[in-house]
């Protein structure tokens, strides 16, 4: 009931997360990791105050807050509760990009600030090993399903898991933690992303200016060349 600071509303306060998330810690006989609303601007900034309050560690994320549509002919939200509704959580396959993006931007944050190791649990859009995969390249230690099951029911887990493994043989992994974080090195800024392409631009007519002879624009070169001009 987020009217009522509660649920995902914590998510969203960080000085009330902290006030909640130290007295659960403090009480607490096991791990406790705490669950990140998306709907907020900077996921790092609770999920920084939920490690520092004691968590284990962070799953990411929650359902993303939605209006699912009205009704054309009876004017009233979808889906209604005697002719009334309220935004609700959004989740399957179509949150799985966002979920990626948050869960990247925790991944960072406890890389960088708590170097002595937390906890990240993947959550969003999970429905196949290859879903699993992406979350895990992006330094989850673990992945959750839930609404993927409740749509194919508790067979897809199997298949997920065979199709992880078969990901993993591809690229003679085997296990977790070989692949684990692989691809946070590769994001970077806007600005870098830019000048990386200027830079590539300007090797490559750097190359063709080099080109002496008719030769070098027969067969293959001649593609590679001509590919090379319309891309970036």
């Amino acid at each position: 009931m987020p009217e009522r600071k509660m649920g995902a509303a914590v998510g969203q306060d960080c000085a009330l997360l902290e006030e909640v998330s130290g007295w659960i810690n403090e009480k607490a006989t096991v791990p406790v990791w705490s669950k990140m609303t998306p709907n907020i601007t900077d996921i790092t900034e609770p999920s920084r105050i939920a490690l520092k309050s004691g968590s284990e560690g962070i799953a990411a994320i929650n359902t993303i807050m939605s209006v699912m549509g009205i009704d054309l002919k009876t004017l009233r939200p979808e889906p209604c509760v005697e002719g009334y509704s309220t935004p609700g959580g959004y989740s399957a396959r179509a949150v799985h990009p966002i979920a990626l993006a948050k869960v990247m931007q925790i991944a960072r944050l406890i890389k960088e600030e708590f170097p002595e190791g937390r906890s990240l649990s993947a959550i969003g859009g999970v429905e196949t090993g290859n879903d699993a995969a992406e979350f895990i390249l992006l330094g989850a230690d673990t992945v959750q399903v839930c609404t993927g099951v409740m749509m194919h029911g508790y067979g897809l887990v199997k298949k997920l898991c065979t199709e992880l493994q078969d990901f993993m043989r591809m690229h003679d992994f085997s296990s977790i933690e070989d692949f684990r974080g692989a691809s946070l090195p590769y994001f970077t800024t806007h600005t870098d992303l830019v000048q990386r392409q200027k830079e590539a631009i300007k090797q490559r007519k750097a190359i063709r200016m080099g080109l002496q002879s008719d030769k070098d624009w027969t067969g293959d070169g001649f593609v590679k060349e001509t590919e090379s001009m319309v891309s970036n």
